[in-house]
């Protein structure tokens, strides 16, 4: 079932991921930036129309992270409660581009992530996301674009192990 509100939004652009990777950054928030743009950020191109982070599911973290999302344009993060974060369901933030909060990746957490969490400076911006092998954690699905990252990702793995 798709979400009526994301037809609304646009596509999330670089600069709508550097803005919201700035505010959370500002605003002490605990993440690791999965998905399409995690890829991106790593240098690998794959189309993405949202941006996806893992985050610690506690109050304060709720409370931390709806004051960076107010850098959003059309203001829907003043609807979250920051309660819904300790429920550790994905929170849907349909603004005027989709950012998708979760707490499990395929069955993996921010607390079980961290091993591979790793900082990129991004154009100037500092970006916490996760090593190649982090990544592959989050896509042990059946989707055909985890499918496809998947590959990438494990190419990119035996390349990195075949340097050392």
């Amino acid at each position: 079932m798709t979400d009526p509100t994301s037809d609304l939004a646009r596509p999330a652009t670089v600069e709508d991921l550097k803005l919201l990777l700035r505010a959370l950054d500002d605003h002490g928030v605990d993440y690791v930036l999965i998905g399409g743009y995690a890829l991106y950020a790593l240098g690998y191109q794959r189309g993405t129309v949202d941006i996806d982070l893992v985050l610690r599911p506690t109050r304060e973290q709720g409370e931390k992270t709806k004051r960076a999302l107010s850098v959003l344009p059309d203001g829907i993060a003043n609807e979250l409660d920051p309660d819904w974060f300790i429920e550790g369901e994905t929170i849907r933030v349909a603004d005027a581009f989709v950012v998708d909060l979760m707490f499990n990746a395929c069955g993996e957490t921010y607390e079980s992530l961290r091993p591979h969490a790793i900082t990129i400076d991004f154009d100037g911006v500092p970006v916490r996301t996760l090593d190649i092998e982090g990544l592959l954690k989050t896509k042990q699905t059946l989707r055909v674009k985890d499918k496809l990252d998947r590959d990438i990702l494990e190419r990119a793995l035996e390349e990195l192990k075949g340097r050392t």
